[in-house]
């Protein structure tokens, strides 16, 4: 995924709701999520995932049972219960194939919220990269199963990640998701510079400009090809975080069908933010995720 000219405008307009929102989600996120369990797929299709490359997805929600009617209506996933290193998790799969999970999180006190995974080449030693960068270790590092090792941190700045060790997985041949798949991640940062800087010391992240607009610059993180998107919340008081993205044939559509099942519009497709092909929402239980349709031109189309 790479940058193109107009897309990242106009969103930085409408971020308010879900800076805010995410500040108080991303801690409890961390904090609680089990580790998860991808399993390899088929010896013909598996290879060495390149790293930088964000390859799950956990929801951390006190819900389980709602969040599974929800996304199953908006994506048409399916869920497999139990089959993970804690009866309690949940598998997410698209056509079959294992895309992320469920943390159920007990207590009365809890807002739900994505965890997102990125490939490391070593689990440990990222780990510790970010602790001596101000940051924390909520979970780990420990082994899911034998060739597969995780943890979870925050940097600095507030903003939790999945670490996963490097390992075979879907292809990486940089193909473009199918609908209704993960598409893409950003970074929202309270101050951009120590991000990058960081994130290139303990990710291996190097980074170019996507785009520079009056006083807002996107900036596209690589490692062997644009992993990440990152640039500067109006709000810098507030954590960092870091926002997954599914792909989407009509934003507008599934907005709508987001509020019919129950879920909240934060930032409707429009004009000003990115030609009305964005929309950023909240499932029932509150975790923030953006329908992103792909190619970006102007405008939605239904399929």
């Amino acid at each position: 995924m790479g940058g193109r000219a107009g897309f990242y405008g106009g969103l930085m307009n409408s971020w308010r709701a879900f800076s805010r929102i995410v500040a108080t989600a991303i801690v409890f996120a961390a904090a609680s999520a089990l580790v998860p369990v991808p399993q390899a797929a088929p010896a013909r299709a598996a290879n060495n995932v390149a790293n930088g490359r964000f390859v799950w997805h956990d929801l951390v929600t006190a819900d389980v049972m709602k969040s599974r009617a929800f996304y199953g209506q908006l994506f048409g996933w399916t869920f497999e219960a139990g089959a993970g290193i804690d009866p309690g998790y949940t598998i997410i799969k698209h056509q079959g194939q294992q895309i992320g999970g469920i943390v159920p999180r007990e207590g009365t006190n809890v807002t739900a919220q994505w965890l997102s995974y990125v490939v490391v080449a070593d689990v440990d030693a990222t780990a510790k990269s970010f602790e001596r960068g101000g940051g924390r270790l909520f979970r780990g590092p420990l082994n899911a199963r034998k060739d597969l090792r995780v943890a979870v941190v925050a940097d600095a700045q507030g903003a939790s990640v999945g670490l996963v060790s490097r390992g075979p997985n879907v292809r990486d041949d940089g193909a473009v998701p199918a609908v209704n798949r993960w598409l893409w991640v950003e970074y929202v940062a309270r101050d951009p510079d120590a991000a990058l800087s960081f994130l290139g010391e303990s990710l291996g992240f190097e980074h170019e400009v996507g785009e520079t607009r009056d006083a807002f610059t996107y900036y596209l993180l690589k490692t062997d090809r644009p992993r990440v998107g990152l640039f500067r919340s109006p709000w810098p008081r507030d954590s960092s975080a870091w926002l997954p993205y599914v792909r989407v044939a009509d934003p507008a559509r599934t907005a709508a069908r987001v509020v019919e099942l129950g879920g909240t519009v934060l930032v409707p497709p429009g004009p000003r933010v990115r030609n009305g092909s964005l929309a950023i929402v909240l499932d029932p239980e509150g975790a923030p995720i953006a329908l992103q349709k792909y190619p970006f031109d102007a405008g939605a189309t239904t399929p």
